[in-house]
């Protein structure tokens, strides 16, 4: 009741609950949930998630941590009986010895685990993503790539109709692993794959906080984005304090209209403006990122339109039947062909994330309090916390979902220091090897 009414999130209950016990009743839980493991493909959808859940919980969850390990029997316990062990069914009574009971507390606590991963992991095999992800990728890149210029020297700015913007970096976002959407996803109350708006995005880092304000402007003056398209509630500004930025304007302005300032002085004034937001709500928004994190983010959503396959293969199909089919064959085939009620384009509107940022707070995210490591391990903590509370309290760790802890291991690991990318040293592309430029080069249809 508290997850349909309260709003409780169902992989935050303390365990499985059904109306009924037994594997009839499982068996019906997972067929209404999308599953019907009666059904092959279905049978083998579920197993390829369960394979993908335990080395999520090995791999991301646990890795690199003593006494805690997956148990193996979760690798060949079929999903009904993993249901049933999450709901509590079998367990000793009070009668029985206490070492007893709380082995099985620890069987059922990491059934649970690996159905919240489960059920997280089901939401993030997204249809759309999976099929036509690189031609979506590619249709909003391309409005970026093509308003990003490159002069002889190098360098790079962000040409509009009223002016060119410098800029120090241009990142196009890499595809984001399953893993580290389910790790997303994991922080989201409501846990499904629509909560996620940064499948594709761009970050664009400038000199000077001010000059964020005008790739905004760019962007839109060029129609790069589209404001009316923009989700509300998705937009953030941590960089600059704009009512405070107004007030700087106009009082530059009106030192140079009493000739106090001239031009270059007025325009260099305003320039220099540098005040941050009294306060910000980054914490409430993202409470895994740090507070030196500070940009400007907004979430925009572009209409994607692309030729339906199906509809291209089934007018393909009637071509070859009216060549080679005549009478009554032919119009028995030209109706089991039909394209009546299947659209001819797919249309829909898909989200990305567009990050600007001056070159200070750039560094102080990438090497400083708010690096990218314990950005992540900030993320783990809470993923572990979230996942197998019950786990770690019978294995008497809690302290495993301490972010001081997780920061230390992958403090530890083997990161790629960013200075070794070489390619990510020309700003436009964050490829780390020459065989992942042409990979992506390729995949774009660029020459």
């Amino acid at each position: 009741m508290h997850t349909i009414l309260g709003g409780r999130s169902a992989i935050d209950l303390s365990h499985l609950r059904l109306s009924a016990s037994g594997l009839d009743e499982a068996y019906h839980f997972l067929a209404r949930y999308g599953y019907d493991i009666h059904i092959e493909s279905h049978a083998r959808d579920v197993e390829l998630i369960r394979v993908e859940a335990l080395g999520f919980l090995r791999g991301v969850v646990t890795s690199g941590l003593e006494d805690v390990e997956v148990p193996t029997e979760l690798d060949t316990l079929p999903i009904l009986d993993i249901i049933c062990l999450a709901t509590g069914e079998g367990r000793p009574g009070a009668a029985e010895p206490a070492q007893l009971r709380h082995e099985f507390d620890l069987r059922m606590a990491w059934a649970c685990a690996v159905l919240r991963v489960m059920h997280t992991i089901a939401h993030a095999n997204n249809y759309f993503q999976d099929n036509y992800y690189r031609e979506i990728r590619a249709k909003i890149l391309d409005r970026f790539i093509a308003q990003v210029r490159t002069r002889e020297d190098g360098s790079q700015y962000l040409h509009s109709k009223t002016l060119d913007v410098p800029l120090v970096r241009f990142e196009i976002k890499e595809t984001k692993p399953l893993r580290s959407v389910v790790v997303k996803l994991l922080q989201k109350q409501e846990n499904v794959a629509y909560d996620l708006f940064d499948h594709i995005g761009v970050r664009i880092i400038v000199e000077k906080p001010v000059d964020a304000l005008f790739v905004v402007r760019a962007l839109r003056e060029e129609h790069t984005i589209m404001f009316p398209n923009i989700k509300p509630t998705r937009s953030r500004n941590t960089l600059l304090d704009l009512e405070a930025y107004d007030a700087h304007v106009r009082d530059c302005l009106r030192r140079f209209q009493k000739g106090e300032l001239d031009e270059l002085e007025t325009v260099d004034a305003i320039h220099a403006f540098e005040q941050k937001p009294a306060s910000s709500d980054q914490q409430d928004w993202n409470p895994y990122s740090s507070d030196k994190y500070r940009s400007i983010q907004f979430t925009c959503r572009q209409m994607i339109r692309f030729e339906n396959p199906l509809y291209t293969r089934l007018v393909s199909a009637r071509s070859v039947a009216e060549k080679h089919l005549t009478g009554a064959p032919l119009q028995e085939m030209l109706a089991a062909l039909s394209t009546a009620g299947i659209e001819q384009e797919i249309q829909f509107f898909f989200p990305y994330e567009v990050q600007v940022m001056d070159i200070a707070s750039y560094k102080a995210a990438t090497e400083g309090r708010a690096s990218y490591a314990e950005y992540k391990a900030r993320q783990i903590a809470s993923v572990r916390q979230r996942v197998m509370p019950r786990v770690l309290e019978l294995l008497g760790r809690s302290d495993l979902a301490d972010p001081a802890v997780v920061a230390s291991a992958a403090r530890g690991g083997a990161h790629q220091p960013a200075a070794k990318r070489r390619l990510a040293m020309t700003g436009l592309l964050p490829m780390g090897n020459a065989e992942d430029l042409r990979q992506l080069i390729a995949s774009r249809e660029l020459g």
